[in-house]
């Protein structure tokens, strides 16, 4: 048996890959979104910078096992039960390097990986993922008040929405308007046309970075029912990705008829050497 190594997917064979995660469905129906995603971008940009898609030695088709790692936003999955591919591959990552896993399932077997490369963790958040079905979804009938409009945001809306985000970080705004330019998007907009609430569309096809300019005016209410109206007229089941804390974002999505169906946490590991995009830990290097 060989060393392991990570090996990027081809191109050719993401279609191949995404049917993988078709079985038993919608169980993996966020592994499929991820890499529907990307076969999308690619299509706008067949050079994507800072992206790359890994499997463990090529071996994909056999257990479904991927680390896709985006900027600082990094991925895993895998239909492999024990573990074993998944565990190997996360051995191969550059944990120098700083970055978020997102809606992260495999907590305990990351921690593991971290303590055995004695790699710090900077903050971990639980959240609950909740799920609304796309027949639900069609029934919602959104009331928007008289002078106001929904619509798809703009790419200035970035800077906006990024300003007023509590999680922004180096990098922030120009992925939050990659979403903006390249998935779809939910804006509630005054009769002027200025910008009063938002919804994106993330890469795993779940809601996120839900916000309004002014609170308890129903605005984000009526956002996530136009926005899961619109993601279920094209084909999509509906999923929000939710501080554990966040009280009053899981009563919004819960009056919505979204369900909460698993664990998740998104958790931030320290870089171990100087880099463009860190965690903001005070960390000393050579």
């Amino acid at each position: 048996m060989g060393e392991d190594r990570l090996v990027e997917i081809p191109r050719n064979d993401w279609e191949e890959w995404r049917d993988l995660y078709k079985r038993d469905w919608p169980q993996h129906e966020i592994a499929f979104n991820l890499v529907q995603n990307y076969i999308d971008w690619s299509k706008r940009d067949r050079k994507i910078k800072d992206l790359a898609l890994y499997s463990l030695n090529g071996s994909w088709r056999e257990n479904g096992t991927f680390v896709i790692i985006d900027r600082i936003d990094l991925y895993m999955y895998t239909l492999d039960e024990s573990l074993d591919t998944l565990r190997r591959a996360l051995e191969l990552v550059d944990w120098d390097y700083y970055y978020v896993s997102i809606m992260c399932e495999y907590e305990t077997l990351l921690y593991n990986t971290f303590k055995k490369l004695n790699v710090r963790v900077s903050i971990a958040r639980p959240n609950i993922m909740y799920f609304l079905p796309k027949e639900e979804a069609l029934k919602l009938n959104p009331s928007v008040p008289e002078g106001l409009q929904v619509g798809p945001l703009q790419p200035y809306h970035a800077k906006i929405i990024n300003d007023l985000w509590p999680h922004r970080e180096t990098g922030s705004e120009f992925s939050l308007e990659r979403l903006i330019r390249w998935n779809p998007s939910m804006g509630l907009f005054d009769k002027q046309g200025d910008l009063l609430g938002w919804c994106l569309f993330t890469q795993p096809g779940v809601m996120g970075s839900l916000g309004v300019i002014e609170r308890r005016k129903g605005y984000g209410k009526i956002v996530v029912q136009a926005f899961a109206k619109r993601l279920a007229e094209m084909g999509f089941n509906l999923y929000a990705s939710i501080l554990v804390e966040n009280e009053p974002s899981k009563a919004l999505f819960a009056s919505v008829g979204f369900k909460p169906i698993k664990d998740v946490t998104w958790i931030r590991n320290c870089e171990r050497k100087f880099v463009e995009w860190s965690s903001g830990d005070k960390l000393e290097f050579n």
